[in-house]
């Protein structure tokens, strides 16, 4: 693997939207070497996941996930190569030489491999994937990587996680949302700092509403093919 390369395919983030589930692989003991917490959770999930599509090469990793926090979050290779190569030392991923001359060399000389996923690797994906995740503050970006893979779980386990970034963003929205009553804290506040809040807070709200709703459409559109004993309903 090449850490200097920053070329790319061309190759585009894959769609998080709901297809046929593979049968369920053999679930993943908790204790299962993980790496680390969080964010290091999260771009754990966004490795494996593009990876049950087929191998990749490391830069291109970084690059579609560059892409997909946006073009103000420059994800730096420091952040992925250690844990490619700390998914690789706990047997979750292999690192193979190319298979094809074009691959070639990058720009700093080093022979490009390409990233596969391992079975262990493929169990630990749909561990990962099914865990309920506590509400912390990087929940939200977990959940946004989660909804690229989503596609690779059963109906009944896309409408739990579904079901828990719903409750997330009403918890979200119910906060904002105080902030304007009577028993908030800014009650007492001159009028003037309270519109300076107030102000913020909308823009924050309008944000938390629109993803609420796009989250309770999806769960609308899946609940046909669950039956109802199989899912809880609000």
């Amino acid at each position: 693997m090449d850490e200097g390369d920053t070329s790319s395919d061309g190759a585009a983030p894959h769609s998080g939207s709901a297809t046929t589930a593979p049968p369920s692989p053999s679930p993943v003991s908790p204790s299962t070497p993980s790496v680390g917490r969080h964010r290091g959770a999260a771009f754990e999930i966004f490795i494996l996941g593009e990876l049950m599509d087929g191998p990749h090469h490391g830069y291109l990793l970084r690059d579609i996930l560059t892409r997909m926090l946006g073009p103000h979050r420059r994800v730096s290779w420091a952040a992925i190569y250690p844990l490619i190569r700390h998914l690789e030392r706990a047997g979750l991923i292999a690192l193979e030489p190319a298979g094809r001359p074009a691959d070639g060399t990058g720009p700093s000389g080093h022979r490009r491999r390409v990233v596969r996923i391992t079975a262990s690797g493929r169990e630990r994906f749909y561990y990962l994937m099914r865990a309920r995740d506590d509400a912390t503050a990087d929940y939200h970006e977990t959940f946004t990587i989660k909804l690229l893979y989503l596609r690779f779980l059963a109906p009944e386990e896309q409408w739990d996680q579904l079901e828990r970034g719903q409750a997330y963003l009403d918890a979200q929205v119910r906060h904002l949302r105080h902030v304007f009553t009577a028993a908030s804290t800014t009650a007492p506040l001159p009028p003037d700092q309270r519109a300076a809040i107030f102000r913020m807070i909308r823009f924050r709200l309008a944000a938390a509403e629109a993803e609420l709703q796009w989250v309770v459409d999806e769960r609308a559109a899946l609940a046909h093919s669950i039956p109802r004993k199989e899912r809880s309903d609000d």
